[in-house]
């Protein structure tokens, strides 16, 4: 995510050589100095508004966190529920095999059952025979009125309605057994496609329980992301933080530097004035005496900076200012081209050190801030394979900075010089060419 405060000036920086000259006039002094605290008091200001943002993405990063707690809980939860299906799954699985195993187990007791009634149909069909054969109830009666005796009639009475109780037993048992027979078969399909239904109601939900948990570990990774880009532009704005410090300490220095200095052209100004005030009077003293009277000292006139910058470095130019593959190439290459040994980095002109260390990208980097004739320029000198110069200080015009080098990213030794108007912005919204001011 983008923020407006990665793409702010990173301060207002300044430099001090060239700046250390004497000024023609106390008031244009008090207004440097103003316009020096005018500098100082809008680094402060952008640096409440950096801590601000980075207040805010700290309570970002805390609520990602907490969604994180969330989603981690979330998943804990559906990973028991799967668990909890599965185990389901498991049982309804062994209720399948039981009642497949009852099926077969039915399927045996229904081929005995099959066996019996198929039994039963012979008896009573050989019985039906006997009966058509000896004349059918005409023989129970024949039976009944061959008695010889009431006795006998009784007896034979008793045993032909045994014979037809047994027939009408046998019907019936005959009868119960298909039906228990269809009955079983219904039962057992019934209860084995509710079984697989169950099964494939449990299949589905675990279906569902997995995108769910796959639809988590989406939002989870999207957070994770997140989480990162949040650090990461929370470093950023931590590392420009470090810069406005940086630079609000080389503005204060500049202030108490500028003061000082001011001080010494002032009693320099007062000594001139009293060294003049006592020539005049030895003049006027040597006129009276009709002596040649001593030469009055010349004015001192201040140095101007004309602001010129110089080559920081020798060699050729090996890739412009511009454009350069799709993206923009915000400095000029100076490459070794073959040359052995070390190849000196020069300040290109006289400032204060506001960075020295080492970057992922410009390796081991110098940033430098200048104040000429009332403009603010900065310069950054990158890939160097040494550092000479530390944060804070102060380098005059040429003075050696370090060796040109291959460290960060970087493909073959070279320096990588960059010019600001102003002081360094990470979005290089105001870089400038710096051809405009050094030649190759």
């Amino acid at each position: 995510m983008k923020r407006k405060l990665l793409m702010i000036g990173v301060g207002i920086s300044i430099g001090f050589g060239s700046l250390l000259t004497a000024m023609p006039t106390t008031a244009l002094a008090i207004q440097k100095n103003e316009k020096l605290e005018s500098e100082k008091k809008e680094v402060q200001e952008k640096k409440s508004e950096l801590e601000s943002e980075i207040t805010q993405k700290e309570d970002a990063i805390g609520e990602i966190k907490q969604q994180k707690v969330g989603v981690e809980q979330e998943l804990k939860q559906l990973d028991f529920a799967v668990g909890e299906t599965r185990s389901k799954i498991d049982g309804k699985k062994a209720q399948i095999q039981e009642t497949k195993e009852d099926i077969e187990r039915l399927e045996a007791e229904m081929k005995v059952l099959e066996e019996r009634i198929q039994k039963r149909d012979e008896l009573i069909k050989e019985r039906m025979r006997s009966l058509q054969q000896s004349g059918g109830v005409v023989s129970y009666v024949d039976v009944l009125l061959g008695a010889k005796s009431f006795n006998d009639f009784i007896n034979r009475v008793s045993a032909v309605s045994t014979f037809v109780q047994a027939d009408r037993e046998i019907m019936k048992e005959h009868e119960a057994d298909i039906k228990k027979l269809e009955e079983n078969k219904e039962e057992v399909k019934t209860l084995l496609a509710q079984q697989e239904d169950q099964l494939k109601e449990l299949d589905r939900l675990e279906v569902q329980l997995q995108a769910q948990i796959q639809e988590q570990n989406k939002v989870m990774a999207q957070l994770e992301v997140e989480e990162q880009q949040m650090h990461e532009e929370l470093h950023e704005l931590e590392d420009i933080g470090e810069l406005l410090a940086a630079q609000e300490k080389a503005i204060q220095m500049e202030i108490n530097s500028w003061n000082q200095r001011q001080k010494e052209l002032e009693e320099q100004r007062i000594k001139e004035e009293e060294e003049r005030k006592r020539i005049e009077e030895e003049r006027k003293k040597a006129e009276a005496e009709g002596r040649t009277p001593p030469p009055l000292p010349p004015a001192s006139s201040p140095v101007v900076n004309n602001g010129a910058f110089m080559n920081p470095t020798t060699g050729r130019l090996t890739s412009p200012f511009g454009m350069r593959g799709g993206k923009m190439h915000n400095g000029i290459d100076i490459g070794k081209g073959g040359r052995q040994g070390n190849v000196p980095i020069y300040a290109s002109a006289s400032g204060t050190v506001t960075r020295s260390n080492y970057s992922s990208s410009y390796g081991n980097v110098v940033i430098i801030t200048h104040y000429i004739n009332g403009r603010q320029m900065t310069t950054l000198y990158a890939h160097l394979d040494e550092r000479f110069v530390t944060q804070y200080q102060q380098v005059n015009q040429g003075d050696l900075i370090g060796y040109m080098g291959n460290t960060g990213d970087s493909y073959g030794a070279h320096l990588h010089f960059e010019m600001y108007d102003g002081s360094y912005t990470a979005s290089h919204s105001n870089a400038v060419n710096p051809l405009n001011y050094v030649s190759y």
